[in-house]
């Protein structure tokens, strides 16, 4: 009875988190083209390694990178929580602008059903969509005359999934993650005392699969990690309404299509004495370059992204220091993003740095990691910014076979 009312306490709370998605974190310009931008992080205890995933198997780890790496003891209920908050700064052509952003980004959490299978589920961003633009356009037939453009936008994407983890032979596991995409964008653009606004909805399911090594030495293991994601059709609904002296509504659907994807990671970890040091890197392609820009303005190209980190705890298992029991975390990242504006690409990079904190005898972790970097290239709109990243992660003993009865 004590663990379902736990169950229920955690739902009303997950719930509550999940309304909290209303509002989508970024104010870049780039969120103005298909769907957003896409959110690429997994706001957990790796956020201070750069986010590195993919070939990464920790113990009470909710991996949200790759479906085949959910490592949750059999007696232990996990759940995640994690908000981020950032600070851009926004420059072109001699001009700056200030924006600032927080929210809820994700909420999870885990159970191993069997002893050879491990469960997750929960709610992430997937894309985003903030911006406010003006731009100028000439009167026809008046080649000194121009009349300002407002362009606004808001929204966009959250995804809910479910993910499995089966272990198929002693040191390797499969894994596969359900994903269904919901949200709403909302584009609007006007001029004088006229106005187009644009609604457009989507939801989707979506599947991705990945596989995991994981093998312990003495002192030292290794493991590697492969994902895979298929291309996938999207419709999207829009609901445009034209307001000048009257008012129109008009319902159209296109659709577009989310590009299939494949990464692959390792990592080693190293657990000598009571100290533990970890390695790790990442590398992930999607192919965006097969995808039609709905813009004309901007194409699309191939994203690529590698992310490396790195994390040292001094003494786990010491009582003596507190400071010596905490992870300690760096990392850093690089990618060439899928937007090419005006014939450039974009790419961004940046350097991490975190904090796990244990508490409650290491069943629960605070973790706090900020991520300093900058996206853009010459020529273009860029931005440099700074995000605050900090969630918590609950490993609850829920299932005590008990040895008297």
């Amino acid at each position: 009875m004590i663990q379902i009312r736990r169950f229920f306490t955690l739902a009303i709370a997950s719930l509550f988190c999940v309304f909290s998605y209303a509002q989508h974190s970024t104010s870049s310009p780039y969120s103005m083209i298909g769907i957003g931008e896409i959110d690429s992080k997994i706001y957990g205890l790796n956020s201070g390694m750069a986010n590195v995933g993919i070939g990464t198997y920790l113990p009470g780890f909710l991996n949200n990178t790759n479906p085949a790496a959910i490592a949750v003891d059999s007696s232990f209920f996990i759940f995640d929580v994690s908000l981020s908050g950032s600070l851009s700064q926004y420059s072109a052509a001699g001009t700056k602008e200030y924006a600032n952003n927080e929210n809820v980004k994700k909420v999870a959490f885990g159970v191993r059903i069997f002893s050879k299978l491990a469960v997750s589920a929960g709610i992430l961003p997937y894309s985003n969509v903030q911006y406010r633009i003006q731009s100028d356009a000439y009167v026809e037939g008046r080649n000194n005359e121009k009349y300002p453009i407002y362009h606004e936008g808001s929204g966009g994407l959250s995804k809910v999934y479910f993910a499995a983890t089966y272990k198929l032979l002693p040191y390797l596991y499969a894994g596969v993650n359900a994903s269904y995409l919901f949200g709403r964008i909302n584009k609007s653009e006007s001029l004088s005392n006229q106005m187009v606004q644009t609604i457009s909805e989507i939801d989707k399911i979506l599947f991705d699969f990945g596989l995991m090594y994981n093998k312990r030495f003495t002192n030292y293991s290794f493991s590697a990690g492969l994902v895979f994601g298929y291309e996938s059709k999207v419709k999207m609904k829009h609901y445009k309404t034209l307001s000048s002296i009257g008012i129109t509504e008009t319902e159209t659907s296109t659709y577009t299509s989310l590009p299939r994807n494949a990464g692959i990671g390792f990592a080693l970890q190293n657990s000598s004495g009571h100290s533990h040091k970890m390695i790790a890197i990442d590398y992930k392609f999607h192919n965006w370059a097969n995808i039609k820009s709905p813009d004309l303005r901007m194409q699309y190209s191939d994203n690529h992204r590698v992310n490396a980190g790195v994390e040292y705890i001094p003494n786990y298992r010491t009582a003596r220091s507190y400071l010596l029991r905490i992870q300690y975390q760096l990392g850093a990242y690089f990618e060439k993003s899928n937007l090419v504006v005006n014939g450039k690409k974009i790419t961004e990079m940046g350097a991490t740095a975190g904090l796990v904190l244990p508490l409650k005898g290491n069943y629960t972790q605070l973790f706090l990691s900020a991520d300093l970097g900058r996206r853009g290239g010459a020529g273009l709109i860029n931005e440099n910014y700074i995000r605050i990243n900090l969630g918590v992660t609950v490993n609850q003993l829920w299932f005590i076979k008990w040895a008297y009865q």
